[in-house]
């Protein structure tokens, strides 16, 4: 027996290290040094659109520009207003943050028929898809409606093409900074899980502790039923939080975990706002694709997708064409979209999508 054993005290035995083996330990110091160093780093983008078109009074269906921003950047953005949670522990601060930020409809507070309002009452943050929740969303779908129907009432024409090239404007992928989230009251997937990431980092938890994970679930309530066209599966945004344990599996490894802080699935723990994160199963792939797209906190992104993502088109990888930012529609493309109205940056970005991206894989 070495040397070290006979001098192990109780205080090596809660080093947060879960070595794996001893070449890992003469590599690595820390579990945060571990996990940051295990998989592979890519820097990716997510798309970020901006009312800051000079025209918006006269045209706000068009008054909107693009950005491919960094995924990190959108994380651990300051904010006073936040709230702050206290804990003895970080495992407890994570709790209650999930247990405030949970759907209350999936909590079983509210019925599912009710009104938005009913269920914003009812808890701190509500499930909104971003189809319904965007500004130039509502404006281009209730615009499009008034032309058809006063067409139809009055026995007008109307350029049909036109108001359907129109309806491919609508944006249904937008990310909120958490500030944005907190003061709405609601969000999609990755808006809860961004807010509460924040909400962690102010009360805080440690950054390299949490990541925000982007890939798929069989469905994006946690149901397990079967699309009708086969596909079990849904994009999905959610938080996985590290939980460092006092049980040890062996000499030299502990049995820490990621579990799932889901606010808006949760799988098994859907709407659970009691089970200690301790007492938890790590994070499952019964409903949580393992094979990621990437995930990310504010300081690294992680993917194993050797630059080539599911979502590409949404998500680009550095050295995409895309985000050169020098994309050129067709003359003739050009002139259509002209004669349609169409938002050019729009127009050009589904075509890069299209014609230029070398970072999705192609079906």
């Amino acid at each position: 027996m070495a040397l070290r054993d006979y001098k192990k005290s109780v205080v090596t035995k809660v080093d947060p290290v879960p070595w794996l083996s001893e070449e890992d330990r003469k590599r690595f110091h820390t579990a945060e040094n571990w996990y940051n160093k295990k998989y592979p780093k890519l820097n990716i983008t997510f798309p970020r659109y901006e009312l800051d078109v000079k025209d918006f009074k006269d045209n706000p269906h068009t008054a909107f520009s693009i950005y491919h921003s960094d995924v990190r950047s959108i994380l651990n953005t300051k904010n006073f207003r936040l709230p702050v949670f206290k804990g003895e522990t970080d495992d407890e601060i994570a709790l209650k943050v999930l247990r405030w930020a949970m759907n209350p409809e999936l909590a079983g507070l509210v019925p599912t028929t009710a009104s938005l309002e009913e269920k914003m009452k009812a808890g701190d943050l509500v499930y909104v898809a971003d189809n319904e929740s965007t500004a130039w969303n509502k404006h281009n779908l209730h615009d499009i409606e008034d032309k058809l129907w006063h067409a139809l009432w009055n026995g007008e024409l109307v350029d049909v093409n036109s108001l359907v090239a129109r309806r491919n404007e609508i944006v249904n992928e937008y990310w909120s900074y958490s500030y944005q989230t907190f003061m709405r009251g609601y969000g999609d997937c990755e808006d809860g899980a961004i807010l509460m990431y924040d909400i962690l980092r102010k009360s805080g938890i440690p950054a390299w502790k949490l990541r925000i994970n982007a890939g798929y679930v069989n469905n994006p309530d946690g149901s397990l039923k079967y699309h009708p066209n086969g596909i079990r599966k849904g994009g999905h945004a959610w938080l996985t939080y590290y939980v460092e344990s006092q049980f040890w599996k062996g000499k030299y490894k502990r049995e820490d975990k990621w579990v799932v802080l889901d606010w808006c699935n949760g799988n098994k723990y859907a709407g659970d706002t009691k089970t200690p994160l301790d007492e938890r199963e790590k994070w499952s792939t019964e409903i949580y694709d393992k094979d990621l797209m990437f995930s990310f906190n504010e300081e690294h992104c992680w993917s194993t997708s050797i630059g080539k993502l599911e979502m590409g088109g949404l998500f680009h990888v550095e050295g995409c064409p895309v985000l050169e930012g020098k994309v050129e529609l067709p003359p003739k493309l050009k002139a259509r979209a002209a004669v349609l109205g169409l938002q050019e940056q729009k127009m050009k970005d589904d075509y890069a999508k299209k014609h230029l991206c070398t970072c999705q894989i192609k079906k």
